[in-house]
């Protein structure tokens, strides 16, 4: 059994007890049965949202749980959170085919307010956002979502920010995970080569966002996000690519304690994108 296993046995035991999620159930005996209608007292419910119901069987929610990209991305920024950020550095710096150096820090949650052009808004969300005192890297997971050209361009004003509020970096990388034909997949649904992506793509990138505050960032700062994207190394790769990249630093590690932990947080991540259903791995290639 991997870690990853438990974090599973967490979210089935959260559908299972909503009361852990602060949800309380309204029992039949609150009920007034009128045909096929059903009222319950106004009290009982919240008078600012919707009510619930339970729509999936235990192996119908499961299934669809794993499916999700945000349950994956939930266990990708676990380990990227608890690996050092060295050891990022040299699982990804090579598949990705640039320099991601230095003890590497995820974010988190902590972006929206750590941008006075963001204010705590829910501007961007990105997959994955980490830090260091040399460089920028961001990656975004696809499985069967589309890449469209306002994702782009917050991922490109929130590297950008960053710079902006907290110094430029020598090294400043944004990273699109896909499950089959990555390249093709970029290019096909933004209609931009991304190795070629730099100051001449900035109206076409300003045109295309719809949030304001972001909107805000690319009319107000149009040197500094052009002088970002002059420096941005953007990389598509395959679920297959990071998987092998993955497995082969895994079967360096030695007998240590430190990395037999090392091993078992890797496996628990390698083994979420062998099974996850739409990523499209074969543990043989």
């Amino acid at each position: 059994m991997t870690w990853s296993e438990g974090y599973w046995d967490i979210i089935n035991e959260l559908y299972w007890v909503p009361s852990y999620l602060g949800l309380k159930s309204i029992p039949k005996r609150h009920w007034t049965v009128e045909g096929n209608m059903v009222c319950v007292p106004k009290s009982m419910t919240n008078p600012s949202g919707p009510l619930y119901r339970r729509v999936r069987s235990g192996d119908d929610y499961e299934a669809f749980i794993r499916r999700q990209e945000e349950t994956f991305n939930h266990i990708l920024n676990l380990t990227l959170s608890i690996l050092p950020g060295e050891v990022v550095a040299e699982i990804f710096g090579p598949v990705a085919n640039f320099s991601v150096p230095g003890d590497l820090k995820v974010l988190g949650k902590s972006i929206s307010n750590r941008y006075s052009w963001i204010a705590g808004a829910n501007a961007t969300t990105p997959d994955a956002f980490l830090l260091s005192e040399s460089c920028i890297f961001a990656i975004e997971i696809k499985f069967n979502a589309k890449t469209s050209l306002d994702q782009l361009a917050k991922y490109v004003a929130l590297i950008a920010g960053e710079e902006i509020q907290n110094g430029k970096r020598d090294f400043v990388n944004l990273l699109f995970v896909y499950p089959l034909k990555a390249n093709e997949k970029f290019i096909s649904q933004t209609n931009i080569n991304p190795v070629d992506i730099g100051p001449r793509y900035f109206d076409m990138l300003s045109d295309s966002v719809g949030n304001a505050r972001v909107k805000s960032l690319y009319l107000s700062e149009q040197e500094s996000i052009r002088d970002t994207l002059s420096r941005l190394n953007v990389r598509c790769i395959t679920w297959q690519d990071l998987y092998g990249q993955i497995i082969s630093f895994m079967e360096k590690l030695g007998e240590s304690n430190g990395d037999k932990t090392l091993f078992r947080l890797l496996s628990g991540l390698a083994s979420e994108i062998l099974f996850h259903p739409l990523s499209c791995v074969d543990e043989k290639a």
